[in-house]
């Protein structure tokens, strides 16, 4: 497939030239380059195996019958799911009562070597029982106090080693023996994709209607700890039985400060200046990252983006919300009315703008006010 000639190169989040999204019409990933004529080539390349959230078979483990594990490796950027195993492998110990000091232990690897954390494991207590110690971050440790962790794990000692990582790396023999010695469990961190359907798996007794997932996921974001946060907040405060509108979202769960990144978003779409401004004006006083502000800007620009695209291969709604991962009109609506004020080719434009003011906000010493400010302007002022 091939789209008309632009005048830069497109610059996606992150990267120079590669869009993780879905292709409209496989599913598989796509790449985008310049070709030797000066066109943009879409052509579908082969990923690295994406991750799978293994977190739900380890919580029914950890409410089943079935023993502890010797030992547990909870590992992944979600640092709310890895927390909230630890509480699981709590409960399940101590019966759903506190735990006890004396067969509880907790210990991070910034500040604990591997050896003290083994020789706590190994040392039996005499009145507690079984012990359980947590040892946390583990991928911040060099590599010979990892060798003696994957040492360990490979003949334990009849107690619990729980042990934790934000990364690994599974190229390196000591993580590769590791994960097989143990009981490992991947918790990947929700994207804007998978958000949705952590929602309804989540959702329990409430209903919530599509449109309302989608007013959550757009102005909280793929976080799960607000998110459950959210259906707690709507479990209160809605009857039970009582479909969940975008109305009842707004209401009772977005707070102000995702009330102007919305707010913002809307500027932008409209092309309001005076309103864009405004709303950059308060999530500024607000304490807010300047550059996570600016990658609000950019998936909204990248979403525009993949409709376009979506809308030039005559795809039928239905297909556009899957390829996008909409799972309603109503935010489809929101983006269809966002791109008539906008073409293709300034949407290229604007992601490269955007991508450039994230440099300057790393690298530069310009106040990031002054750099979102003319991005903003950048997004607002029509093409001529």
């Amino acid at each position: 497939m091939r789209l008309p000639h632009i005048p830069k190169h497109l610059r996606i989040w992150g990267f120079s030239v590669y869009i993780h999204c879905q292709y409209f019409m496989t599913g598989s990933h796509v790449f985008i380059r310049r070709s030797p004529e000066g066109t943009l080539e879409i052509s579908q390349i082969a990923m690295s195996k994406q991750v799978t959230d293994e977190s739900p078979k380890a919580f029914k483990h950890l409410a089943g019958p079935d023993p502890l594990e010797r030992v547990y490796l909870f590992y992944g950027e979600d640092t709310f799911v890895l927390n909230k195993l630890i509480e699981a492998v709590a409960a399940k110990r101590f019966k759903g009562k506190a735990p006890d000091p004396l067969s509880w232990e907790n210990y991070r690897a910034s500040d604990t070597e591997a050896q003290k954390v083994i020789d706590a494991v190994r040392t039996f207590s005499m009145f507690g029982g079984p012990k359980v110690v947590i040892y946390q971050y583990i991928d911040k440790l060099n590599e010979a106090d990892l060798q003696k962790l994957t040492d360990y794990a490979q003949s334990p000692a009849k107690a619990h080693l729980v042990l934790t990582a934000t990364a690994i790396d599974g190229r390196k023999k000591s993580w590769k023996t590791l994960l097989n010695a143990s009981y490992a469990v991947a918790c990947p961190p929700l994207t804007e994709y998978t958000a949705a359907s952590f929602l309804r798996a989540s959702a329990q007794k409430l209903k919530l209607s599509p449109e309302a997932i989608d007013v959550l996921v757009s102005s909280i974001g793929p976080n799960r700890a607000l998110l459950t946060r959210a259906l707690e907040k709507l479990s209160l405060a809605v009857p039970e039985g009582q479909t969940i509108t975008p109305e009842l979202v707004e209401e009772h769960v977005i707070d102000t400060r995702e009330r102007n990144v919305y707010e913002l978003t809307k500027a932008v779409t409209k092309r309001n200046i005076p309103a864009a401004l405004q709303a950059l004006r308060v999530l500024i006083d607000q304490k807010q990252e300047p550059i996570g502000i600016n990658i609000v800007l950019a998936r909204h620009v990248r979403m525009m983006i993949l409709l376009k695209l979506a809308l030039a291969q005559h795809l039928s709604n239905d297909e556009i919300k899957r390829a996008m991962h909409l799972s309603s009109d109503y935010a489809l609506k929101e983006y269809q009315e966002a791109i008539r004020n906008y073409s293709l080719t300034e949407l290229y434009q604007l992601h490269s703008d955007i991508y450039d003011a994230d440099k300057s906000m790393k690298s530069k010493p310009v106040p990031p006010l002054h750099v979102l400010s003319r991005v903003l302007l950048k997004l607002c002022t029509p093409a001529k």
